[in-house]
């Protein structure tokens, strides 16, 4: 609208038309209905929940109830394409910086590592976590769990899918069942300690470099008929799997 404004009033100042010409240009413009708009492009559906735990106590709950996911606590939220990425974050809107002497001492206002944040979602859903100096739990997740221990604890009760663990430095225990696809688990300078229930279905594999990997409780590695996957990969760390 503005540029075919400024057109009009560049052909009055030109001489190309007359001011009273420009002038009822200019009305018809104004009264001329809005060109339609185009509708906004539908998000795409969500799939799966991404949530990171920094420095603080942070726990997911499966909960029916819930269409994809909702949070109660210190928290960032945002949809990235079919993921909704949810961050814990201790800091507040008002978190200022101090060094107080003359003990030297730095202090951060508005840093709380007692808040906890609360995920509840659909337990359908895929779930992937990443655990950076803090503390998570899993509980009644059934989709697929992804969860990366940087350097903390994970706790992962009740999966029903495939899960990849990995433990940089850190330490995670998880108990459920698996049935069928591909699972692994990494642990680098950590432990990890994993439940699976009888009713699974799955082969195991484990190879170490100067870890320890135990398998107790299985006919070779094999927990029923064996139609899943169980990749354990040990570098510096202890990994010990039980069936019960």
């Amino acid at each position: 609208m503005k540029d075919l404004q400024r057109e009009i009033l560049n052909q009055v100042v030109s001489g190309a038309i007359t001011a009273e010409e420009g002038a009822a240009r200019l009305e018809s413009l104004e009264s001329a209905p809005p060109p339609p708009t185009k509708p906004a492009a539908p998000a795409p559906e969500l799939r799966q929940v991404r949530v990171v735990s920094r420095f603080g106590n942070t726990q997911v709950i499966g909960d029916p109830s819930v269409a994809f996911a909702v949070a109660d606590g210190p928290h960032n939220a945002r949809q990235d394409g079919d993921t909704m990425v949810i961050e814990q974050s201790p800091l507040t809107d008002d978190a200022t910086f101090e060094f107080n002497r003359p003990y030297a001492r730095v202090s951060i206002r508005g840093f709380d590592f007692h808040r906890k944040l609360t995920v509840r979602m659909n337990p359908s859903l895929a779930l992937r976590t990443t655990v950076q100096a803090g503390n998570l739990a899993i509980e009644g997740v059934k989709g697929p769990v992804t969860s990366d221990v940087q350097a903390g604890n994970c706790t992962v009760e009740g999966f029903a899918a495939p899960i990849n663990l990995s433990v940089a430095a850190g330490s995670l225990e998880a108990s459920g069942r698996i049935e069928g696809g591909s699972s692994s688990i990494r642990c680098q300078m950590g432990e990890v300690k994993l439940k699976l229930d009888r009713s699974s279905s799955v082969r195991i594999s484990a190879h170490s470099t100067m870890g320890k990997v135990a398998i107790e409780g299985t006919d070779g590695g094999i927990v029923g008929s064996g139609a899943g996957t169980l990749d354990i990969g040990c570098t510096m760390g202890d990994v010990t799997v039980s069936i019960g």
